[in-house]
């Protein structure tokens, strides 16, 4: 069973999902640090607030790394289907709150929403 997942495991880095991870993770950096920024600017800035995100964090990527072995479980290629959705799902919900910050800070982001409209239209 152990050399099981493990081959898995061997099987998800080469379809790419822990790039996505990676990704993920250097998005919620940009996110903590821009929201810290933006409270810090617009005067709100609060520990319990900062906190409340870093322990938000940590448990979402806790949780994100907790469905690795249930996809290893799953049949077929459903795990590795269900990581990716689950993976760049929440990827996305990243960027539109660091773009939520970037607009408390004032600068423009309209090129970012067409860019992201141009891809939710693609779907």
């Amino acid at each position: 069973m152990y050399q099981e997942f493990w081959r898995f495991l061997l099987y998800l880095n080469g379809t790419g999902i822990f790039n996505v991870v990676a990704v993920l993770a250097i998005a919620m950096i940009f996110d903590f640090f821009s929201g810290m920024v933006a409270a810090t600017q617009t005067k709100s800035i609060s520990s319990r607030i900062g906190i409340n995100g870093i322990i938000r964090k940590l448990a979402s990527m806790l949780l994100l790394l907790f469905f690795v072995p249930v996809a290893f479980i799953l049949p077929a290629k459903t795990g590795v289907a269900m990581l990716w959705v689950f993976y760049v799902g929440y990827l996305w919900l990243e960027i539109e709150s660091i773009l939520e910050n970037y607009r408390k800070l004032g600068i423009d982001i309209a090129i970012f929403k067409k860019f992201l409209a141009e891809i939710r239209k693609r779907k």
